[in-house]
């Protein structure tokens, strides 16, 4: 019960500041969790009555791999009414057509559809490649999952450090429709956002601990939050129709 108070906390944790005496705004963050098959298998009804609200699950990893546990997890997760996406963990490299064929392989494997979070590019590895190239390589696989998903653009995980070393801290994603950032920041009481703070768009997924205890699930879990307590501008939207 203890656990699930401390949760149900978080779910509606306030942050305010007094500046001259007057109150600023109250900012409100959503707890999450992100998954793979290392947590195994996973009681959701527990994760859901844990207060967690949505969770993002590891569903392919570079040009073959599809996680053992995305399709459960996906429809129990679902099932639980926790909100639910996907994330594919990059593994670029100079090989022709790479960033296509794993963006293919996310999408076929994610089958996320209208009502899922937007899916999620894990990006923490170069592949070796410049970083002109990687720029390159990013631009061509969130632009191929958005020609298969209708439009939909996916979100980017990274650290500030990644980014700012290995992206050459762009912000040409931000400022193309790329506005949500997946921001991994541990330790720390408010996250550093790389790209001039993301093109004034702030983090709105927030990787802050890699050692959350939640009930439902055995041993350390990611720990995240989302800025906010409306998901409707991180949701796939319904197909329009003519």
């Amino acid at each position: 019960m203890l656990r699930r108070i401390v949760i149900l906390a978080a779910a509606t944790a306030v942050a305010t500041a007094t500046l001259g005496g007057v109150q600023a705004q109250a900012v409100s963050y959503l707890p999450g969790i992100d998954v793979s098959h290392w947590q195994g298998s996973i009681n959701w009804a527990k994760v859901k009555a844990a207060g967690i609200r949505f969770a993002i699950a590891k569903a392919s990893d570079g040009q073959t791999y599809v996680d053992p546990q995305y399709a459960t997890n996906k429809k129990n997760a679902t099932a639980n009414r926790v909100k639910f996406t996907a994330y594919h963990f990059a593994r670029p490299d100079s090989s022709k057509g790479d960033a296509r064929i794993e963006a293919d392989h996310f999408v076929d494997t994610a089958k996320l559809s209208a009502g899922n979070l937007i899916p999620a590019l894990d990006l923490e590895q170069t592949g070796k490649l410049s970083v002109s190239a990687l720029q390159t390589w990013v631009s061509r696989f969130l632009n191929r999952v958005s020609y298969r998903m209708n439009g939909v653009k996916a979100m980017i995980y990274t650290s500030p450090y990644f980014w700012k070393t290995s992206m050459g801290n762009t912000r040409q994603f931000a400022d193309n429709g790329y506005k949500i950032l997946w921001i991994a920041h541990w330790k720390t009481q408010t996250p550093t956002v790389p790209a001039d703070n993301w093109g004034g768009n702030s983090w709105t997924f927030w990787q802050w601990t890699n050692c959350w205890s939640v009930s439902g699930i055995s041993g350390c879990v990611d720990g995240d939050r989302y800025n906010g307590t409306d998901f409707t501008k991180v949701k796939i939207p319904a197909p329009t129709t003519a």
